[in-house]
Parts: C-alpha cells; sequence; structure tokens
C-alpha cells in the first residue's frame, strides 16, 4: 500500500482481491453465429443506454464463441455497443464476399475479416486485457491435436501460455466456422508452436458454462458471488413438427440447410439446462445466471447481410432490450 492507502498492485491483481473481499464477479457470455452478431450488438447498446452502463466496466470475464468471441474481446478492450454496431455494419459485406474458388473452398476467403479486425484491435494482445483488469475466455477447435481449445487471459498462476497471442488472431481462429471460412493457424509466441483451429461453435456454442468454472476454479471465487449474463444470438425454430412431410432417408443435401445450426444450437440448450440446474443445486444464497435468448423467426442466415437483414438483426436485438422482464433480469447481474 502506498502513503495515500491505495493499493500498487496491477488492475487484474484488484480484480483478485476484490473477490477474496466476497465482492460479486460477473461473467459475460456471448454466443456465436455469424452477422447474427448485429443483434446481440444492438442488444448490448440498448442494455448500456438504458441502465446507463458500459459493459466492459461492468463485468469481469468476457466469454465468447465465434462472433461472440469478437464482441467478448471487443468488449474486454474497452469498446462499448455503439461501437459493435458500426464494427458489425461494416463487417456486412466486407466480410460475406463470396469466394470465386468453387464447390471445394470455403464460402469466404477471410481476409475482409482480418482486415476489419485488425482495424478494430491493432497489436492488441491478452495481456493488454489482463493489464486493464479484464479477463477472457475464448474457445476454439484445435484441428492439429483434434481436442478442444480454451484462450485464455494468465489470470491464474496456472495461466502463462496465452499471454502474448495477439486478440486478432484469437478472434479469427474461434470465428473459422467451417464450410464458411478457411482454417486458421496461430503461432503462440511463448510456445513457439503453430497449431491449426477452427470454430468455437464446434466447442461451446453456449460458453456460460465455461466462464462460471472458471471463476470458481481459477479466480477463487465463492459460488454465491458470480452472477452471470449469457446472450443468444438470433436462433431458428428448428423443429419440423409431426407432420412433417420431408423425406426420412436424407443425405447430405438433405440436411444442408440445418445440419449446423442443430449442432450448435443443441449445445446451447444443453449448457442452457446444465447450468441452470447447478446453480439451482446451490443453497441460497446461490450464484445468479440470467440467459437471454432472441428468436430468428425470419430464418435469416448467419451469412445473410443484405439491408433487409441489417434492419432486422438491429430490431431483434433493440426489442429484446427494450423487453422489462429482459431489463428486469438483466438488471440482476448488473447491480
Amino acid at each position: 500500500m502506498d502513503s495515500m492507502g491505495k493499493s500498487n498492485a496491477l488492475p487484474w491483481a484488484l480484480l483478485r482481491e476484490r473477490i477474496q473481499r466476497g465482492e460479486p464477479v460477473r461473467v459475460l457470455s456471448l454466443d456465436g453465429g455469424g452477422y447474427l452478431g448485429l443483434a446481440t450488438a444492438a442488444f448490448i447498446r440498448g442494455i448500456e443506454s438504458h441502465f446507463g452502463v458500459a459493459f466492459h466496466s461492468r463485468f469481469d470475464l468476457f466469454c465468447g464463441t465465434s462472433t461472440g468471441a469478437i464482441i467478448a474481446l471487443a468488449l474486454a478492450h474497452g469498446k462499448v455497443g455503439e461501437d459493435l454496431l458500426l464494427l458489425y455494419e461494416q463487417l456486412g459485406l466486407k466480410v460475406f464476399k463470396r469466394s470465386a474458388r468453387g464447390y471445394y473452398a470455403p464460402k469466404y476467403k477471410g481476409n475482409g475479416l482480418r482486415a476489419a479486425l485488425t482495424t478494430e484491435f491493432g497489436s492488441a494482445t491478452l495481456g493488454d486485457l489482463l493489464a486493464k483488469g479484464k479477463t477472457a475466455l475464448v474457445t476454439a477447435f484445435n484441428v492439429t491435436t483434434g481436442t478442444p481449445r480454451l484462450f485464455k487471459t494468465d489470470h491464474s498462476p496456472k495461466l502463462t501460455r496465452d499471454g502474448k497471442l495477439k486478440l486478432v488472431d484469437i478472434a479469427m481462429a474461434s470465428a473459422a466456422a467451417p464450410v464458411y471460412f478457411p482454417l486458421v493457424q496461430l503461432t503462440n509466441p511463448t510456445e513457439r508452436l503453430t497449431e491449426t483451429f477452427c470454430d468455437g461453435g464446434v466447442v461451446a456454442n453456449h460458453p456460460a458454462l465455461l466462464g462460471f468454472a472458471e471463476v470458481l476454479s481459477e479466480l477463487g471465487a465463492k459460488p454465491e458471488q458470480v452472477r452471470v449474463l449469457s446472450i443468444s444470438t438470433p436462433r431458428a425454430d428448428l423443429g419440423e413438427g409431426a407432420a412433417s412431410k420431408r423425406a426420412l432417408n436424407r443425405g447430405l443435401w438433405g440436411w444442408r440447410k440445418t445440419l449446423a445450426s442443430i449442432f450448435t444450437d443443441s449445445n446451447s440448450m444443453a449448457a442452457h439446462e446444465v447450468l441452470k440446474r447447478i446453480v439451482a443445486s446451490y443453497p441460497a444464497p446461490r450464484p445468479c445466471y440470467e440467459r437471454v435468448e432472441m428468436a430468428n423467426k425470419y430464418n435469416l442466415a448467419m451469412d445473410c447481410v443484405t439491408s433487409d437483414a441489417t434492419a432486422t438483426l438491429k430490431h431483434i436485438g433493440m426489442t429484446a432490450a427494450a423487453s422489462n422482464d429482459t431489463r428486469g433480469r438483466v438488471n440482476k447481474i448488473l447491480s
């Protein structure tokens, strides 16, 4: 302590001190979903405006998958909802510009996304986030090893390998959706190891459960201190109904429109139910977990970037943020 009674500890150490004093630790978890993340950005902007707070100053751990990883890292970096809206509106046609390389290549090259993220993050690293007192967890799948990969700030003595990784590279790895974007090779400066990654949605499209475990196991929080806000991108109803006329014998062509969504949405639903039950199993005072789910009743694809889609996604997010019920549940986390 200095002569004025203030701690000289680094910002991330101050976070651990707050946790040790029993103060709340807040986790923000953001689902994947490509351009559907525009609705997430609009929702955050609406909530920030209503409560007069900035998410980057209110949350401690930022978890994200794919497009959610981009938003989570941007918020941890100090951006606000208005910045996210501008980013996604600019991304649109720059990122989802169809490649002419044919059926056996990804739909999009990924150059536009990397350029946009470089403009947004520059050379910032996970270590830079930690220096601001923010922690992060981003999902990806390691194609080299065939195992899930969680990129994390070095927020505990056990974590020492990811601090020098650039936010741009991590976001690209987490957003490398199979079929849509190329795989991403990433060299870790600490380990001097090069590995190949694809989209985090194949690991955990709803990373709130991972975030909850992280604050308990690595940040040392007690369960009753933890407050988790999970936000989905707009989700379509994938049920076909009992009277469906679709063929039972389906090949790749028959599944082409729904299989990817079934994989990601089903693991999101399972993670939600598991985390709900874990939270409910604790005696009072319990952890607090709230999930905001937005509907995609127009069945917009994750790469639909038309002006109509843009307007619709912004409207979905802003409408969700204006709901009194949703505001009340979000306030449980923010207060």
